[in-house]
């Protein structure tokens, strides 16, 4: 397929040896067919391939149910496991539909909220350890590079002055100050990952192993390492079963998080939005609907609906919007161009979003943001955080839209818009690439951000080892 490149680069130099360990970790981690969960993946990708399920809200909610059965009923030892599991299951939502991205996504997400339940036992694991365990919290290491003379308060070895102050100090003289002070000496540690994470991020599976012994100490980590060493392995994985509800509660927040989307995208649209206003939009966005209907509550304006042939999705679009009361103009897609100078915003729903700002919308999309630019008029984008995806259109491939069957452009007949003549190949993408440029704003449930700050929350939302699923 060659509609996308990758955040980051693949590297196939691996050596036989680790290709061998691999492939039989990837052998032991797939789920077996007499596993019920195989046919539930396997109904999935075969919705995909089909397009029973349409629309990225639906795909996601769809993934994330899936996912939540496997960690809940799959068989699994260690954390990594469970983690290639689901890996092996984004894998296969790939195969069945590459340019359905919102699986992918979900996909990502839980396994980084996995990550993250499993370290925050761990962390909880090693604070109620064994008495032997020392009692005064590790303050962090020294900053690389800094050397300050003896008499220096930077110095680690003056006893005159500290500027962390240590814990017996504390229970002498609790104080405002002493408490600030302490709280931004761990706030600085748990930004850098020294107070745990570094412990932690070696090998996820060094808490699940069944050999006791001591771990590898990392240099700078002191006491962190020291007591994270006297974990008994054993003792953990009797308790690590409680993992599975925390688990499965987290992907209810998840879930939870999608079903609430078009409401908390809608949560500002009077700021965007402005009294006798006259917006342009097509297709019907579930998004742009709620978007459009919260702010008729504080703003009165006039919406112009485009039909976007040949799917017509902007005749239900305006018949729900007048139903609400909101004065609406359906208006045919030849006289979009026409209407742009009285046009003041341009409002779009979004398939998917891509790390480099651009986007895949319905089609019909990219004629509305062109003569947007032409004009000089604003174009919105609203949608939620769960479409953005670690992928790259930076060549803007026409093989990247995704394409359909002519039948509603030619008719069943030949009579249809296309003319049906002989010989004549008719192209119907079901989606249009909207480059970054042509939008100004993207207003999701998270927040506004502009097209070229896209790659930083995909950045923050992924692990960057789940880029490549």
């Amino acid at each position: 397929m060659t509609y996308t490149g990758r955040l980051g680069e693949a590297r196939f130099n691996r050596d036989s040896v680790d290709e061998a360990i691999s492939l039989i970790m990837a052998a032991q981690t797939t789920l077996k067919p007499s596993d019920p969960n195989v046919r539930l993946t396997e109904a999935l990708c075969t919705s995909l391939r089909r397009r029973q399920i349409v629309g990225s809200l639906n795909v996601a909610l769809a993934t994330a149910a899936l996912v939540q059965n496997i960690v809940r009923s799959a068989r699994y030892n260690t954390i990594d496991e469970l983690l290639s599991l689901i890996k092996a299951v984004g894998r296969k939502l790939i195969d069945a539909n590459p340019k359905e991205l919102a699986s992918t996504n979900i996909i990502r997400r839980i396994l980084r909220l996995i990550r993250e339940e499993y370290r925050a036992a761990a962390a909880a694991h090693v604070v109620s350890g064994p008495p032997s365990a020392p009692e005064t919290p590790y303050l962090g290491p020294t900053t690389p590079g800094l050397h300050a003379p003896p008499n220096h308060y930077l110095s680690t070895t003056t006893n005159e002055f500290q500027f962390f102050p240590s814990t017996s100090q504390l229970s002498r003289q609790t104080s405002l100050s002493n408490f600030v002070a302490m709280r931004h000496s761990r706030a600085q540690l748990e930004r850098s990952g020294s107070l745990v994470d570094m412990s932690l991020s070696a090998s996820t599976s060094s808490l699940f192993s069944p050999v006791r012994g001591v771990g590898p100490e990392t240099p700078g980590v002191g006491n962190a390492s020291a007591s994270l060493s006297r974990v008994d392995s054993e003792e953990f994985m009797k308790h690590s079963a409680k993992l599975k509800p925390i688990l499965v509660q987290a992907i209810d927040e998840v879930v939870g998080e999608l079903e609430t989307t078009h409401e908390d995208v809608a949560r500002g649209a009077k700021e965007h939005i402005h009294s006798s206003e006259l917006i342009l939009t097509m297709g019907h966005s579930k998004t742009v609907e709620t978007f459009l209907k919260q702010a008729y509550k504080d703003r009165k304006f006039t919406v112009v609906v485009a039909e976007s042939a040949p799917s017509y999705l902007g005749h239900s679009l305006a018949s729900s919007l007048s139903s609400s009361g909101i004065p609406t103009l359906l208006i045919p897609d030849s006289s979009i161009h026409a209407l742009l100078p009285r046009v003041t915003k341009v409002l779009l729903g979004a398939h998917a979003v891509l790390a480099n700002g651009g986007l895949f919308a319905l089609s019909g999309s990219l004629a509305c943001a062109l003569a947007a630019k032409s004009h000089s008029k604003p174009v919105v984008v609203t949608t939620g955080q769960f479409k953005f995806a670690p992928a790259w259109n930076l060549y803007h491939e026409y093989g990247a839209v995704d394409f359909q069957g002519p039948g509603a452009v030619i008719g069943v007949d030949g009579n249809g818009g296309g003319g049906g003549v002989e010989g004549v190949e008719v192209v119907d993408p079901y989606y249009d690439y909207i480059r970054p440029e042509l939008v100004q704003l993207f207003v999701t449930n998270e927040g506004d951000h502009s097209p070229s700050y896209i790659y930083r929350l995909i950045k923050e939302a992924y692990d960057d080892e789940d880029v490549e699923l």
